[in-house]
Formats: C-alpha cells, sequence, structure tokens
C-alpha cells in the first residue's frame, strides 16, 4: 500500500465535488430546455390550430364574397335590362298622363 498524501486525498474530494456541482448545474439546465421545448410545443400547436381555424374562416368569407359578388353583377345586369326595357317603353308608348293634364289646362 502506498501512502496517500492528505492534500491530494482533499484536491480528490474537491474536483469530485466540483463535478458533482457541475452536473447539477448541467441537469438543471436539461430540465429547463426540456421545459421550454414543451411549452414551445404547446404554442406550436395552438398557433397551428388557431391557423388552420382562420384558414377555414377565410375560405369561409371568400366563398361567402364571391357569391355576393355574383349576385351583384347578376342583379346589376338584371337591373340594366329592366332600365333598358322602361326607357323602351316610354319611347313607344305616348304619355297618357301627361296628355290628360294638358287637356284638363
Amino acid at each position: 500500500m502506498s501512502a496517500q498524501n492528505p492534500a491530494d486525498a482533499i484536491n480528490t474530494w474537491a474536483l469530485v465535488r466540483h463535478l458533482f456541482s457541475r452536473e447539477q448545474h448541467h441537469l438543471q439546465h436539461i430540465e429547463k430546455l426540456e421545459q421550454s421545448l414543451s411549452n414551445a410545443g404547446r404554442r406550436n400547436h395552438e398557433e397551428r390550430s388557431s391557423y388552420n381555424s382562420l384558414h377555414r374562416l377565410y375560405d369561409k368569407l371568400y366563398r361567402a364574397h364571391t357569391a355576393l359578388s355574383a349576385e351583384n353583377q347578376r342583379l346589376k345586369h338584371e337591373l340594366a335590362v329592366l332600365q333598358c326595357h322602361h326607357c323602351h317603353e316610354q319611347h313607344q308608348t305616348p304619355n297618357i298622363e301627361g296628355a290628360r293634364v294638358e287637356e284638363l289646362k
């Protein structure tokens, strides 16, 4: 058996304590990183759900807008046709009301 120097034994224990301390620090850091990763995953899931919900709503609104735009164009065309018929009828038929007013004067 060799005799150990007491200073070497103290240094060895100091190194072991230092290594355990560093390991604890690394484990705590790993735990924080795991929590951050878990929180990021949860937020990512929530954001994806929100995005999908907004995308569905956008599609619904886009379809409604397209339908309303088509209906607006149809009504504009119908109004133009009615105005054209009305103008055409006014030029072909005599103004009976105007004639009656003239007769009463």
